[in-house]
């Protein structure tokens, strides 16, 4: 039984109310700037106003304005409030705030236009508990409000300028509620972590966090410049009906009518020939300045040495979007060639033939959702744990490879975001967890919680649990969470 009382804590921007579950000091919609509301809707985040009186932080939680999410297949849904007014945190202190504890900052992912830092999955009660360590999750604006990238309306990345101005405000306010502000460990998923990977990149971000873990980044993605984003605003004005050239009204439209845009362009016919193609209709940009170019090519040329990272993806990725898509249910196998040929050219009838000698099924809809998986994360993801190690940062890489006991689903995207959190009693909705043994997933959950919280406290990984996990450094060793924990000598294809 959850016992709770209220805690009050002071903050340089004023006095603000939480309260102690068991132990643990839960705060949720903690601004971290001004609303992102009315005039402020396309603007940079700006700092918040101090507060008189004491601020109420033991509500509900929301997540930003959103379309349904594209993985609720395999991750179930989660229904929470939606707000544009998000531009907020949600923090757990374990024990007394008294006393400095490391800090770990979760950003979700969610294809840069659904999540939120309050959803109930990403709940950091039990990761400040078992870890001893202050967990923050951030809200940040999506879609539309985030990534629309137009000229004299909506400068580009505003989504990340958000998860900066959050960084910051962490970094100056984190002591008041027991976090120690000279060791911030910042972690990201999907787009998330695609979006830690943009501030290694950005010289002006160092500092701003200590380590970085990413789990599964879509590193594999290539950004078009912010000037290109353009006919998406135009498509959003057609389908309400509106002249394509008055981009400022989306400036006044109400957020009911943007999401109502966006339903509409959803249910287009795709344009695109190419099967399962990864495309998102809004995503960082190139802008010349957050952003000057690939941030994995920055990452070769050394840009994120600076920090130490441990970065890890699934084994079969991109089986969260395959699961029960029509498109690769329906592939054939001339279909198939003709993808392997696109990839790889000449070397295509080789690629495709090893393929099929490594995969079990070898249906063509599995082997096109691997070839995307290992072109958007797998292949991306040991490149920059490579970069990392030869440039001298400390570097360690992970797969994750236990998989779903639902046939199709496998060791999915989003598969490792309950073993971190550990709230079984949360993730018990999700698809892909179905007929899974419960002590197996607790077990597995220790180990993996164990070493991602150890490396975001130490710098380190190891820990009693776990066999010994060396750097990637030049050995490309990878450690495999499954059933079984073991290493693997990594190569490059």
């Amino acid at each position: 039984m959850a016992v709770s009382s209220s805690i009050i804590v002071e903050t340089s921007f004023g006095r603000l109310k939480g309260k102690n579950v068991n132990d643990v000091c839960c705060f949720s919609k903690v601004p971290y700037a001004e609303p992102a509301i009315g005039s402020n809707r396309f603007k940079l985040p700006q700092s918040p106003d101090c507060w008189n009186g004491i601020y109420d932080a033991t509500g509900v939680g929301s997540v930003p304005p959103q379309p349904p999410s594209g993985t609720s297949a395999v991750m179930g849904a989660y229904p929470m409030p939606q707000d544009e007014n998000c531009l907020h945190l949600d923090i757990w202190s374990p024990g007394t705030i008294n006393v400095p504890k490391p800090v770990l900052v979760f950003i979700h992912g969610g294809a840069f236009m659904t999540g939120g830092g309050s959803l109930s999955c990403y709940d950091g009660h039990m990761l400040a508990r078992n870890t001893g360590m202050v967990v923050v999750n951030i809200s940040y604006r999506l879609g539309p409000l985030g990534f629309l990238a137009q000229p004299d309306l909506a400068p580009p990345n505003l989504g990340i300028h958000d998860q900066i101005a959050a960084l910051k405000w962490i970094q100056h306010t984190i002591g008041s509620f027991g976090g120690d502000p000279d060791n911030i460990t910042v972690a990201g998923q999907s787009a998330g972590a695609y979006c830690v990977a943009v501030m290694l990149a950005n010289t002006s971000c160092r500092g701003l966090f200590h380590r970085a873990i990413l789990m599964s980044p879509p590193l594999g993605m290539k950004l078009s410049r912010a000037e290109q984003a353009k006919p998406l605003a135009a498509a959003m004005l057609r389908v309400l009906g509106f002249d394509s050239k008055e981009i400022n009204r989306l400036q006044e439209l109400p957020v009911d009518q943007l999401m109502k845009a966006l339903k509409l362009l959803q249910a287009q016919p795709a344009t695109s020939t190419i099967p399962g193609e990864f495309s998102l209709p809004f995503t960082p940009v190139l802008d010349d300045e957050l952003i000057a170019c690939d941030p994995l090519d920055a990452i070769k040329d050394g840009a994120g040495a600076w920090c130490d990272t441990l970065i890890g993806a699934a084994r079969e990725e991109f089986n969260a979007f395959s699961f029960q898509n029509p498109v690769f249910m329906q592939l054939t196998e001339a279909q198939l060639q003709q993808e392997f040929e696109r990839s790889y050219g000449e070397k295509g009838p080789y690629k495709l033939a090893a393929a099929h000698a490594a995969r079990v099924p070898s249906t063509p809809g599995q082997l096109l959702s691997d070839l995307r998986g290992d072109d958007i994360f797998n292949q991306p993801v040991m490149e920059f744990a490579d970069a990392q190690g030869k440039h001298g940062s400390k570097s360690y890489l992970y797969q994750f490879d236990w998989q779903s006991p639902v046939q199709g689903i496998g060791a999915c995207h989003c598969i490792d975001l309950p073993f971190l959190f550990g709230r079984w009693d949360i993730w018990q909705a999700a698809p892909m967890l179905n007929g899974a043994n419960e002590q197996e997933l607790q077990d597995l959950s220790d180990l993996f919680q164990g070493a991602l919280t150890e490396f975001a406290r130490t710098g380190n990984p190891n820990n009693k649990g776990l066999p010994v996990w060396p750097e990637y450094g030049g050995e490309r060793v990878r450690l495999h969470f499954d059933r079984r924990i073991q290493f693997q000598m990594c190569s490059f294809s």
